[in-house]
């Protein structure tokens, strides 16, 4: 596994996952696709379009991944480099205003994930399918569940739960513009957990 640049298309396997994914969900209807600007993900919408009706596709920078350092683009999660540059950036994430160099910190994150689901409930009556990475995945399950009361703490044990989002996976979620909680979301969400799509 390394850490993938923003152009790194799909693999061979990459292709057969988004087809399958595709397949599995080709019955619902589909009213447009917001993806991540990142190669892979636009290729994943483009291949699912085709097999559910080709609705528009939006791409949004707000559904993009976690934006790791550039010195790591291309590195071994595995290598020497990697490990000490991650362990520092999980070890000072509760810090909101440090940075290693010109990573997106954990605080960043967990804004853009909240400006992003909010963007997504703007959308309000229409069926989305979002393209998107496992850690913003992580952090939208996060962010739902606590309805926006989500602490720094929260979201950083919430990417140790990307690990157990696969490659291929679909969630599912709702939203309802009839929210009750004042300050936090404006509406209410309801998840359900991930479901890897076999391929």
């Amino acid at each position: 596994m390394r850490h993938q640049y923003a152009s790194t298309p799909l693999s061979a396997e990459g292709r057969k996952q988004a087809r399958a994914i595709a397949d599995k969900i080709k019955e619902l209807r589909i009213d447009y696709i917001l993806t991540s600007p990142y190669e892979r993900a636009k290729e994943t919408a483009e291949l699912v379009a085709e097999v559910v009706g080709n609705p528009p596709i939006e791409c949004s920078d707000l559904l993009a991944e976690l934006r790791r350092p550039k010195t790591l683009h291309g590195t071994s999660w595995f290598s020497p480099k990697s490990v000490f540059i991650m362990g520092l950036l999980y070890l000072f994430a509760s810090r909101k205003n440090w940075h290693f160099s010109d990573e997106e910190n954990l605080e960043e994150f967990r804004l853009r994930s909240k400006e992003a689901l909010d963007y997504i409930a703007s959308k309000e009556g229409k069926n989305i399918l979002v393209v998107t990475h496992a850690g913003l995945m992580s952090n939208f399950i996060s962010s739902i569940k606590h309805d926006g009361l989500d602490s720094l703490r929260e979201y950083k044990r919430a990417l140790w739960k990307t690990l157990r989002i696969g490659n291929c996976s679909f969630v599912s979620a709702k939203w309802s513009p009839r929210g009750k909680y004042g300050e936090t979301l404006d509406g209410t969400w309801s998840v359900e957990e991930p479901i890897t799509c076999p391929v």
